[in-house]
């Protein structure tokens, strides 16, 4: 169970092969150079972007201390882990200046000085601790992209500047964010190597299972039942199908089968297909499905709108008018012979947008500031899980909504 868990840390990647190398490759020769430049790696959630990464940084730093590569700093930022956007400048410019944070805590310096230091140490040429380079993993990308786009466009845009031997490996969900933050005339000349994960197929899931399932095994040769197995492969296979067909995310097939392992832990069986069958209909029938597919028309429709400006905007707080205008652009390509052919108007949108709040599904910004915007300034945030409600949603709606929702 601790080795399909989804937090376990496997030694090394099935089926991302091709990916590890390619962004080795591209770090190491960068390091070689001297140069400075990004690397934009996109796909889907659970297809191993950020363990693919975190494979790669340990094995350049095993090579750094054996003399193969230049030596370099490492820093790592996490859009979900940090307060707000521009934090990214503190904790860079504590990477960039040397500052032991295990020893001596986090630097006192404010985002704006950080910036400030950022921008004279990259302008002037300057280098990392001892002349070393720096290598900054931004993961969750996507939770950085501000109005203003500041904080993404100045990590995409000192790499390109001479002498500043910063490597940026920037990990996001949306193939497009480059696009959407940075000018015609900096994206030509920014030359980013971009890398696009793939979700993965069916076999490639079983492959995940079976190497998580090989690695528990190691070492219990001599132990009693060490030769059992623990997870027959029609299990793995009906297991792996069935999140291929939806979303090709490897945590998610890791969770049902964890959860199958659970469900015969007791009696110290093997777990077969109907198994997992039992926990994926049991996924399936969850509170929060019951309640999807007891929504309406309409009510399905606004929270597929949020979603999509979610995707296409790579931030998780949406402008109301912007799910008012996806909303009713999706009425014509979405309703089925049984549903409401009419659009609706922004009065009746607003009380959709009352019913998804009243339950909870959705949150809306409040507060006196909120108060004096225009009502198409609020902004609205999804509160359940976005890859559940993509699933019952499409399942629901049928293969249209599917399509729409995996865009």
């Amino acid at each position: 169970m601790h080795a399909l868990h989804v937090g376990s840390r496997p030694d090394a990647l099935p089926c991302r092969e091709d990916e590890y190398e390619r962004v080795l490759r591209c770090v190491g020769e960068l390091l070689e150079e001297g140069s400075g430049g990004c690397i934009y790696i996109s796909g889907v959630p659970g297809t191993g972007k950020t363990a693919t990464v975190h494979t790669i940084i340990r094995e350049l730093k095993r090579m750094a201390q054996n003399s193969e590569i230049n030596p370099f700093t490492y820093v790592e930022i996490n859009g979900l882990k940090i307060p707000e956007p521009s934090a990214a400048y503190s904790l860079l410019w504590e990477g960039i200046s040397g500052h032991d944070v295990a020893k001596e805590g986090h630097l006192r310096v404010g985002a704006k000085e950080s910036l400030k230091a950022l921008t004279r140490h990259f302008t002037t040429g300057n280098r990392g601790p001892e002349g070393h380079a720096c290598v900054v993993l931004m993961d969750e990308l996507d939770q950085l992209v501000t109005p203003k786009q500041d904080v993404v466009y100045n990590f995409f845009n000192w790499p390109t500047l001479v002498g500043s031997k910063l490597v940026v490996i920037a990990v996001a969900n949306t193939m497009d964010l480059p696009e959407r933050v940075m000018t015609g005339r900096v994206r030509s000349r920014l030359g980013m190597i971009r890398i696009n994960f793939q979700p993965y197929t069916r076999e490639q899931l079983e492959k995940i299972v079976e190497a998580r399932l090989a690695s528990a095994k190691e070492g219990l040769e001599d132990e009693e039942g060490a030769s059992q197995v623990i997870i027959a492969p029609d299990a793995i296979k009906f297991a792996s199908m069935t999140v291929s067909r939806i979303t090709g995310d490897a945590r998610r097939v890791l969770d049902i089968c964890r959860r199958a392992v659970e469900l015969v832990e007791p009696t110290k069986g093997t777990v077969k297909a109907p198994h997992v069958r039992e926990v994926v209909n049991m996924m399936q029938n969850s509170p929060t499905a019951a309640y999807l597919r007891d929504l309406s028309f309409h009510e399905r429709l606004m929270l597929t709108s949020l979603i999509k400006c979610v995707k296409r905007e790579g931030v998780e707080e949406i402008k109301w008018s912007e799910v008012e205008y996806q909303h009713l652009t999706y009425v014509d390509s979405l309703t089925s012979e049984d549903d409401p052919k009419r659009k609706p108007t922004p009065y009746e949108l607003m009380m959709v947008l009352d019913s998804l709040v009243a339950s909870r599904a959705v949150v809306v910004e409040d507060g006196t500031a909120v108060a004096r915007k225009p009502p198409g300034e609020r902004r609205l945030l999804l509160n359940l899980e976005q890859g559940e409600v993509e699933r019952v949603l499409g399942d629901v709606g049928g293969q249209r909504w599917k399509a729409v929702l995996s865009n």
